[in-house]
């Protein structure tokens, strides 16, 4: 009876973390989407603006969040998830929707393919999830650099790249949510992980957006 309840408390941890993040992701799509009908093409220098005003946020959430109670730390990660909508609008007002839809179509099928790799697999991806943030890092300067190299060849491979890092981390963040579920069930772990997936989805978004950019 006790191992019943647990396996039920397991997976309503992973349902839960799953839901969250799916609302999330759906309030930054559906903002976007809105916010796109009314902003006409932007200059580069304003998509750019955007993505450092995305990162100060983001980076300043992950740092907050533990001291966090659980409703506020919802709250937050979901306030996020709407200003986000709000850069991405910036995206969206200047690429057809049907390649939104294609690019959003292979994210999720990249994104599930990546998550089942790291809930199923037996060995430890701690390595590789190190190494990746780690390449994170490099990729940021490598965008810095394109800023200053205008190559179409340069850009597909810093999408490559974006890629194959999100796609480990993906990996790697649901082994860890995998971990997580057997140690807790509060909500905040539950925030915390939607957080973590959350971000992965949206940069690998990004990142095969790029891809399809540069051709």
């Amino acid at each position: 009876m006790e191992s019943n309840s647990f396996s039920r408390s397991k997976s309503s941890f992973m349902g839960r973390t799953l839901i969250l993040m799916g609302v999330g992701l759906f309030t930054t799509f559906i903002v976007g989407f809105m916010m796109s009908q009314f902003m006409p093409v932007v200059s580069s220098p304003v998509f750019y603006g955007a993505m450092i005003l995305e990162l100060v946020m983001v980076i300043t959430l992950v740092k907050r969040v533990a001291k966090m109670s659980t409703p506020v730390a919802m709250f937050w990660f979901l306030v996020y998830s709407a200003v986000n909508g709000i850069t991405f609008s910036v995206i969206f007002a200047g690429i057809p929707q049907g390649t939104l839809i294609t690019v959003f179509a292979l994210t999720s099928l990249m994104f599930f393919s990546s998550g089942m790799i790291g809930l199923t697999t037996k060995k430890d991806l701690s390595v590789i999830g190190q190494f990746a943030m780690m390449f994170v890092i490099g990729l940021i300067l490598l965008m810095v650099m394109q800023l200053f190299i205008v190559s179409a060849q340069f850009n597909t491979g810093i999408a490559l790249l974006g890629i194959t890092i999100f796609c480990a981390l993906t990996a790697y963040d649901m082994q860890k949510i995998k971990r997580m579920q057997a140690q807790s069930n509060d909500m905040h772990g539950v925030v915390l992980a939607a957080l973590s997936l959350y971000l992965d989805f949206v940069n690998l978004f990004l990142f095969v957006l790029r891809l399809f950019s540069s051709k």
